[in-house]
C-alpha cells in the first residue's frame, strides 16, 4: 500500500487564455516542483479547480501527471463530489490512469450527518481497492469530519491518509494521537500549523502554496524534521507572508496562479467563475512575494 508522506503540492490546474486545458503547461510544473524536491503531487484537488473539469479533462489530467511524475514520487488525483456514484466514477479514472492514491472529502454542500459520511466513505471502499487520503476541509464542504468519525474509518486498510485542514489546531492534534497508529495525518495551511503539526506528530503536508515557495517548502519540512527549529521558525515566517497575498489578489486560486505567473512558472488562466487577478491584484502578489524573500533582486524589477 502507497505511503503519503513529506511535501506534497496540491497543483493548480493551467488553463490556456480561451480556457481550454493546458496540459503541457501541467507537465511543466509537475517537473518543476519535482525538482524542487517534493515526496508526492495532488491533482485535481481544490487548487486544481476541480469543480470545473469534465470527466474526460479529469483523466487526462491523471495521465499527464503520472507520465511526468515516472514513478518517482505517488500521483493523488482529487476525485470529491456529492453523490457516491460520482466519485466511484472518478476514483476509477484515477484507477485507469496509473495513480497511486485518491483524495476524497465529505460530501459538499449538503451537510451530512457523520454516520452519512461513514456510510458514504464505505460504499466507496466497498467499489475500490484504490488507496484513499480522507479530506477535511470545512471550509469547503460545509461539515467538519469528527474524532470519532476519522477513528472509525482509520480501521480500512484502503484509507491511508486524513489531510486534515480545518486550521482547528485542538483536532489536529487529537486526530494524530488518535489516528497515527493506522494512517499517516497530513497537515494542511503550514503557514498557520506548519511546523506545530510536524512536531505533534504529522507526518507531511498537502499544501497549495508549496509550488509557489518553491525549494523552501522542502526546505523548511527537513528543517522541522530534523530538529533545526531555527531554520524552520524562519522558513514558516516567510510562508506565512504569502497567504494575505493570495487572498487579497483575488477568488482561490487565482492568486496561487498569480503568483506562480509572476515568478516564471506555470499558473495560466482560472475557469470562470473565477476571474483573473487583475493588475493591481498580481501588484499586491508580487510585493508579498518580495516581502517573503521569494522574487528577489533583478528578478523582481523585470516582473514589476
Amino acid at each position: 500500500m502507497v505511503e503519503l508522506k513529506g511535501v506534497i503540492p496540491a497543483l493548480t490546474t493551467p488553463f490556456k487564455e480561451d480556457r481550454s486545458l493546458d496540459l503541457a503547461a501541467l507537465r511543466r510544473l509537475n517537473d518543476i516542483v519535482l525538482d524542487d524536491g517534493v515526496d508526492g503531487v495532488l491533482v485535481a484537488g481544490c487548487s486544481g479547480e476541480t469543480w470545473a473539469l469534465d470527466d474526460d479533462e479529469r483523466l487526462a489530467i491523471f495521465k499527464a501527471a503520472v507520465d511526468q511524475t515516472a514513478g518517482r514520487v505517488p500521483v493523488i488525483g482529487g476525485c470529491a463530489d456529492i453523490f457516491v456514484s460520482r466519485v466511484i466514477d472518478k476514483v476509477r479514472l484515477a484507477e485507469h490512469a496509473g495513480c497511486n492514491a485518491v483524495m476524497i472529502t465529505a460530501p459538499p454542500y449538503i451537510m451530512p450527518t457523520q454516520g452519512d459520511i461513514y456510510t458514504f466513505f464505505k460504499e466507496i471502499i466497498a467499489e475500490s481497492p484504490m488507496p484513499i487520503m480522507i479530506y477535511n476541509h470545512p471550509k469547503r464542504t460545509g461539515v467538519a469530519l469528527s474524532v470519532d468519525l476519522m477513528d472509525r474509518l482509520a480501521d480500512e486498510p484502503t484509507i491511508v491518509a486524513l489531510k486534515e485542514s480545518s486550521k482547528d489546531w485542538n483536532q489536529l492534534s487529537q486526530f494524530i494521537r488518535r489516528c497515527r497508529d493506522r494512517l499517516n495525518v497530513l497537515g494542511g495551511y503550514i503557514g498557520l500549523t506548519g511546523l506545530a503539526a510536524l512536531s505533534e506528530g504529522a507526518v507531511g503536508y498537502v499544501d497549495s502554496s508549496t509550488p509557489v515557495l518553491g525549494p523552501l517548502s522542502p526546505q523548511f519540512f527537513r528543517a522541522a524534521t530534523t530538529g533545526d527549529l531555527e531554520t524552520a521558525r524562519a522558513i514558516q515566517v516567510r510562508i506565512t507572508k504569502l497567504r494575505p497575498g493570495f487572498d487579497a489578489s483575488g477568488t482561490f486560486p487565482a492568486g496561487i496562479k498569480a503568483a506562480l505567473d509572476i515568478l516564471g512558472r506555470p499558473g495560466g488562466w482560472p475557469r470562470d467563475p473565477i476571474k483573473p487577478v487583475t493588475p493591481e491584484g498580481r501588484e499586491i502578489m508580487r510585493r508579498v512575494l518580495i516581502d517573503a524573500g521569494i522574487l528577489e533582486g533583478e528578478e523582481a524589477r523585470k516582473r514589476a
